[in-house]
């Protein structure tokens, strides 16, 4: 998901050099805006005194965490994206942000930490894709407009003059034959599972025709949802087109396309810390991924959250904290790659999947991880807070999910804080907890998503503009950290890890029972 600039003023120039001048410098007035405004909002603060908060003394640990300290955490990451192409993905900063990440936690942290390491598949496009119509007749398409190369769609091909077959089923026995064929596939079937069947088939490449409701082509991803190291993948090209232009490849007998991509197999990990106190069998898992995408340094998404867990963690040992349940934070490596790394530790311990390094490996069970807390981006500059919602989690989750939820608002009631409540249905860590019953809750500031005018008049900011408008930009750096949200959520999120943590007979509040 990419997120867009939006018109901030009425009126548009008919100029050609002042339009070609504003669409230069968009992004410099929208960057210059969100500075404005969190100036405004520290002014606010100093003006007016801090917002309602409750007694620190009831509280301590809330209080006891340091905005400054997550900040510098921050600006370490920054520093290693920039010593790794301005990236803190699988293939660049992330080692050294795992590093970072360890050497913290063995200076000033309070618990076993341990990698935990498993495969991630790669995908990179190295030049944009063509797709031409040869005959009957010549047409050549436009890439991210007519046709998208899908992620993890093959590696690089040159098919020149390739024969058409039209596939308007999904299962083997309705396709024809295929072999050697550039096959247009008109019904709406599995992604990968029909793609790799096609290219076991025989097919040269693999063409999806999107339905007409939808004005762009894909990039969903055309790999399993829970890929582990062994798993097949695409080797040709898998390519999405537009409603339009899928109608004209079914009557095409012949067409070009060109793709430059690759995909690798490479060793990551998550970095697991166990903590040495509290009840085992009432484990609560705090997460935050600790990766960037390629093109970005990713320091809300999610630095934010990958840094306020881990200074949570050093300021629960820096005071001593005594859990009463057993706290294991965990940095979750490959999200921005499908949540492989949640993923690989949630069926290592629930399902036993093993690789060439878990003997080595200290294992969790997995029937004594009571709950899953996870965050990621908390920090947008043009932020809401947002609360997961638990009645969204499967029925086996739901209530101690609903509990969860409970903790959080009881969060932002308490300091008079507004809120609103978000889905819990995908794109990020807790979902594989969920999934296999283990109820999760989280916060989050959001990402590419606009804010509207009533949700301005509510939480301030800039409305028509996207709560994070780098998100998945190469400008997500500390400029675009909102320190206010940070404060807030960081807060959040310890004020939720030591209530769990400290919370008798945790099982049954987590079950509803009618005591809590």
């Amino acid at each position: 998901m990419s997120s867009t600039s939006q018109p901030l003023l009425g009126t548009r120039s008919t100029n050609p050099s002042v339009s070609a001048w504003w669409a230069s410098r968009s992004r410099d007035v929208l960057s210059l805006l969100t500075v404005l405004l969190l100036l405004g909002t520290g002014l606010g603060i100093w003006v007016y005194g801090t917002l309602p908060t409750s007694d620190p003394s009831t509280n301590p640990h809330e209080y006891a965490l340091s905005t400054d300290n997550i900040r510098r955490h921050l600006s370490k990451l920054l520093d290693i994206a920039r010593e790794h192409n301005n990236s803190r993905s699988v293939t660049t900063g992330h080692s050294a942000s795992g590093t970072y990440v360890l050497s913290q936690l063995e200076r000033f942290g309070n618990c076993d930490a341990h990698k935990q390491r498993f495969v991630s598949p790669v995908w990179t496009v190295t030049q944009p894709p063509t797709l031409c119509v040869r005959e009957p007749y010549r047409v050549d398409y436009i890439h991210e407009t007519d046709f998208e190369l899908m992620r993890y769609g093959g590696r690089s091909a040159n098919i020149t003059r390739g024969r058409v077959a039209v596939a308007r089923a999904c299962t083997a026995d309705k396709v024809g034959d295929v072999n050697g064929r550039v096959v247009v596939v008109t019904s709406k079937c599995l992604l990968f599972e029909t793609a790799f069947m096609l290219e076991q088939m025989g097919a040269r490449a693999v063409v999806f025709v999107r339905s007409a409701q939808y004005k762009q082509p894909s990039r969903a991803r055309v790999r399993l949802v829970e890929w582990r190291e062994g798993d097949p993948l695409m080797t040709i090209p898998v390519l999405s087109v537009t409603h339009s232009v899928g109608q004209v490849l079914t009557h095409a007998s012949r067409v070009d396309i060109e793709t430059h991509s690759q995909i690798d197999e490479v060793e990551t990990f998550n970095i697991l810390c166990v903590g040495r106190t509290g009840d085992p069998r009432n484990t609560i898992i705090v997460g935050a991924h600790l990766d960037s995408v390629r093109n970005g340094p990713g320091i809300n998404d999610n630095g934010s959250g990958s840094s306020s867990v881990l200074e949570i963690q050093l300021t629960l040992a820096h005071t001593k904290f005594d859990p009463l349940n057993r706290l294991v934070f965990a940095w979750w490596g490959a999200e921005e790659d499908g949540l492989l790394g949640s993923r690989h530790f949630v069926h290592t311990m629930a399902h036993n999947w093993t690789n060439k390094w878990s003997v080595y490996e200290p294992r969790i069970e997995w029937s004594d991880i009571a709950l899953d807390l996870n965050f990621d981006m908390l920090a947008s500059p043009n932020y809401i807070a947002l609360v997961h919602n638990g009645t969204d989690a499967p029925r086996n989750a739901r209530i101690g999910s609903q509990r969860i939820q409970r903790v959080f608002e009881n969060y932002f009631a308490r300091h008079q804080y507004t809120y609103e409540v978000t889905d819990m249905r995908g794109g990020s860590d807790f979902l594989p907890f969920v999934q296999n019953g283990v109820p999760a809750g989280g916060v989050l500031t959001g990402a590419g998503e606009l804010k509207s005018i009533k949700e301005r008049l509510v939480h301030g900011g800039l409305a028509r503009a996207a709560l994070d408008t780098c998100y998945h930009r190469d400008c997500d750096t500390l400029l675009n950290i909102n320190i206010d949200a940070l404060q807030k959520m960081s807060r959040a999120a310890m004020y939720a890890v030591s209530t769990l943590a400290s919370t008798v007979d945790l099982r049954g509040y987590l079950a509803g029972h009618p005591e809590f």
